[in-house]
């Protein structure tokens, strides 16, 4: 069950970078819509998959750098205001 929530999660999470890696700052820079910044991110991630991919690692990485940095900071603030 642990090894295929985390395929059906690796699943989805493939998806959304492939969908939004692009088309978020394209939406923002130009004047096209959504289906056009789409299909946009995906042909990008299908060009470039080794790329991308790593781009997607550098991100999760950093998340969770941040959520340990967070946690680390609530268990000093209870330490200290008890």
């Amino acid at each position: 069950m642990i090894i295929l929530g985390h395929t059906v999660g690796l699943v989805f999470a493939i998806a959304v970078l492939s969908i939004s890696v692009v088309s978020f700052p394209l939406l923002l820079d130009r004047n096209v819509g959504v289906a056009v910044a789409v299909h946009t991110s995906a042909r990008a991630v299908l060009a470039s998959p080794f790329t991308m991919g790593l781009w997607g690692l550098i991100v999760a990485v950093s998340l969770g750098i941040g959520f340990l940095l967070a946690h680390a900071s609530w268990h000093l603030y209870r330490k200290v205001v008890q």
